[in-house]
C-alpha cells in the first residue's frame, strides 16, 4: 500500500499541470497512466495557447490568465518545450469578415488584451497570405508550445523532485468516502490518498463509470496536416475568421465535419495545418477526405502552401463538454475525486491555470465564483 496526498491520473498536459500546481502547493502526489507519458489527447495536438480565438467572456479570462502562467512557466523552469509566444494573425477575406474581426479586436481590446486590426500593411507580418485577404487581426502574445516535450519537461521536473510516477497500469477498482479513496492498480498495488484527480480526458467516464457515475464530456476529433519545409514563410499562428466560430461551437451534429483554417510552423521548419471538428466516437482514423478539406481551407488563406507535400497526417480527440466550458471541481456524489476535463481544443491553452484550479478545488481556495461556474454540479 502507498499513501500520498493525491492520486492524479492523466499525464497529459491537465494532468501534468495539476500534478505540479499540487506539488508546488506542498502535496505529496502520485501520477498514474495506463499509457505512458501523455499517451492520449496531447499526443496528437498542435499546442495552440490562444486568445485569438475566444470571444469576450469567461473562456478569454481563463486563457488570458493561463497565457500568463505558460510566460511564468518558462520563466521559472526553463523553456525545454519549444514555447513561443510568435502571436497570432486572424485574416478575414470578405466585408462581413473584416467587420467581425474589427468588432472582435474592440471587444478584446476593452478587456484588457493586447491585439489590433490591420487594414493594411499586413505583409511585412505574414508575407504569403492570399491577395483577398481584406483584413488582419493581430494577437502578439499568443502562443505555441510542443505538447509532448511540455509533458516530458514537467515529468522531469516532479520526478527530479520525487513524485512518483506509475506508467502502464490502468485503474481496476475505486473506494471513496468522506475522508479518503482508495485506487487498486492492475499490477495488484493499493493507492489511498486524500483526493483522486481525474485529469483523464475523453476517457474520464470509463474511469467513473464502475462508481455508476459520469461528466457530460464526449470526444470530438480533429484532424491536422504536416507539410514539408519549404520556401512558404508563416511567422506567426494564421488563422481563418471562421476558426473562431468552429472553437466554440457547441452544436453537435453525428454527420457533420467541421473544418477551418489554422497554419502554423514547428521549430524543425514542418507546417502543420488543421483544422477539422467532428463527432466520431472515440475513432482516431484519419480520413483524407478531411483532410483535403482542410488543406484546402488552408491553401485559401496562403496560396502558396500548395507547393510543398504533405508528409503525414493525423487525428485526435478533444474532450467536449456541452456548454463550451471545462469541468473542473470535485464531484457532488463523490467529493474526493476532482475532475479536470472539457477543455476541448483549448487544453494547452487553459492548462497552466487548470492545475492551479484543481489544487484550489482540492483546498478549497482561489476563487470561489470561478469554482462555480466550473463545477461538475452545474449541469445537475
Amino acid at each position: 500500500m502507498t499513501q500520498t496526498d493525491v492520486i492524479v491520473v492523466g499525464s497529459g498536459i491537465i494532468g501534468s499541470f495539476a500534478a505540479l500546481a499540487l506539488h508546488e502547493r506542498g502535496h505529496k502526489v502520485t501520477v498514474v497512466d495506463r499509457g505512458g507519458l501523455a499517451p492520449g489527447t496531447s499526443r496528437s495536438s498542435d499546442g495552440n495557447l490562444l486568445c485569438s480565438d475566444k470571444s469576450p467572456g469567461l473562456m478569454l479570462d481563463l486563457s488570458n490568465q493561463s497565457l500568463n502562467r505558460w510566460n511564468a512557466f518558462a520563466q521559472r523552469y526553463g523553456n525545454e518545450c519549444e514555447f513561443d509566444p510568435k502571436g497570432a494573425s486572424v485574416v478575414a477575406r470578405t466585408a462581413d469578415e473584416a467587420q467581425g474581426l474589427s468588432e472582435l479586436v474592440a471587444a478584446q481590446q476593452a478587456d484588457g488584451i493586447d491585439c489590433r486590426f490591420l487594414d493594411a500593411g499586413w505583409e511585412t507580418l505574414e508575407p504569403h497570405l492570399g491577395p483577398d485577404t481584406l483584413a488582419v487581426g493581430v494577437w502578439p502574445n499568443d502562443a505555441q508550445v510542443q505538447p509532448m516535450l511540455a509533458c516530458y519537461q514537467i515529468a522531469q521536473i516532479l520526478q527530479n523532485a520525487g513524485v512518483e510516477y506509475r506508467f502502464y497500469e490502468h485503474i481496476t477498482a475505486i473506494e471513496t468516502n468522506d475522508q479518503s479513496v482508495s485506487v487498486r492498480l492492475s499490477g495488484g498495488e493499493r493507492l489511498d490518498a486524500d483526493f483522486l484527480s481525474l485529469c483523464t480526458g475523453v476517457w474520464t467516464n470509463e474511469v467513473l463509470a464502475p462508481l455508476g457515475l459520469s461528466v457530460p464530456v464526449q470526444p470530438r476529433k480533429g484532424h491536422i496536416a504536416v507539410l514539408e519545409r519549404g520556401a512558404v514563410q508563416v511567422n506567426s499562428k494564421i488563422a481563418d475568421f471562421s476558426y473562431q466560430a468552429a472553437a466554440e461551437s457547441t452544436e453537435v451534429k453525428a454527420d457533420s465535419v467541421q473544418t477551418a483554417a489554422i497554419i502554423e510552423a514547428t521549430r524543425s521548419g514542418t507546417i502543420l495545418c488543421g483544422s477539422s471538428r467532428e463527432f466520431a466516437g472515440f475513432d482516431t482514423h484519419v480520413n483524407m477526405d478531411t483532410v483535403q478539406r482542410l488543406l484546402a481551407d488552408c491553401i485559401r488563406i496562403v496560396p502558396d502552401l500548395a507547393q510543398l507535400r504533405v508528409i503525414r497526417a493525423y487525428a485526435g480527440l478533444r474532450p467536449f463538454s456541452e456548454d463550451g466550458l471545462p469541468i473542473i471541481g470535485p464531484l457532488a456524489a463523490a467529493p474526493r475525486i476532482v475532475v479536470a476535463t472539457g477543455h476541448e481544443g483549448a487544453g494547452h491553452g487553459l492548462a497552466a491555470i487548470s492545475g492551479d484550479l484543481v489544487a484550489d478545488a482540492i483546498e478549497e481556495a482561489g476563487d470561489e465564483s470561478l469554482l462555480r461556474a466550473l463545477t461538475p454540479g452545474r449541469f445537475q
